[in-house]
């Protein structure tokens, strides 16, 4: 499910999804050489819910499934299913920002470590609930309703933006860098300013990750001249954003916490993975 929004998100970020382009999915699973009886089952089950989950969201998204293949590997302990995405833009899909480079507003949408959040809750709920009331647990391993970025990006290309783009690995610091990297620009963005869950943060109090470098799936930056427009665009679909910094016509990314300031470095190791690989 995750890396099926992941490459939609990606895919999101180029502008098709506007009415005027036609998107495709080919679905690819591979399935161990050998299993027992109960590991059988149990994979077998997954992969149906795989399947069954990327038939409704392709639905909800207007994708079309033209195949599903699998393939035989032997070194697979379990079944894997993944998405591959084609698009045939219309003429809505956007460049990277062209012209005048500073002073633009960085938007982004809903909210930062959506989908490490829901991860980190799911597996590890038993352990977060010794601290926390159940049900805030619960709706954090909820967020991945959140995963989908189709609607504001359809959104932000009619609104005119100069460049979107899809934040995961890294985390939102990630997002930045690449947003920076990839349109050849400077920010300035406003910590204070970059939109948070209150389960978020307890769940990376609980383990001492930064929420800031937690996997952001869900979540989407881009560059416009009419932010407040935009943020406002996007509520009227129901969808939470913020003008969170501008961006600079040097190369300097600078992230700014009340007087404080300090230069983004490149995203490391996401947080995700220093939690859900300790035992």
């Amino acid at each position: 499910m995750r890396a099926f929004y992941a490459g939609l998100n990606k895919l999101a970020a180029t502008g098709v999804f506007t009415g005027q382009s036609s998107v495709c999915a080919s679905l690819n699973v591979a399935a161990p050489h050998s299993l027992t009886d109960e590991e059988r089952n149990k994979s077998e089950m997954h992969l149906r819910e795989c399947i069954r989950w990327a038939s409704e969201a392709a639905l909800m998204n207007k994708v079309t499934i033209i195949s599903a293949e699998v393939n035989i590997v032997p070194a697979m302990q379990t079944y894997y299913a993944a998405a591959t995405f084609t698009a045939r833009a219309g003429q809505d899909a956007i460049a990277r920002i062209q012209g005048e480079k500073a002073g633009k507003d960085v938007v982004m949408t809903k909210w930062l470590g959506l989908e490490g959040t829901s991860l980190i809750a799911s597996q590890r709920m038993k352990e977060l609930a010794s601290r926390y009331p159940l049900g805030l647990v619960e709706q954090a391993a909820d967020f991945d309703r959140f995963l989908s970025s189709v609607p504001e990006a359809a959104t932000a290309v009619q609104s005119g933006v100069n460049a979107i783009q899809a934040v995961r690995e890294g985390g939102i610091f990630g997002g930045l860098w690449q947003l920076a990297r990839a349109n050849g620009v400077g920010l300035v963005i406003d910590l204070k300013q970059i939109p948070v869950k209150q389960e978020t943060i307890e769940v990376c109090e609980f383990y001492d990750v930064n929420p800031y470098e937690l996997l952001s799936g869900g979540s989407m930056l881009m560059i416009t001249e009419g932010g407040t427009r935009l943020v406002s665009e996007l509520a009227e679909q129901g969808i939470s954003a913020a003008v969170i910094g501008r961006t600079t016509d040097n190369n300097d990314r600078i992230l700014v916490n009340d007087e404080e300031k300090r230069f983004l470095e490149p995203a490391r190791h996401d947080s995700l993975y220093r939690v859900l690989t300790t035992s």
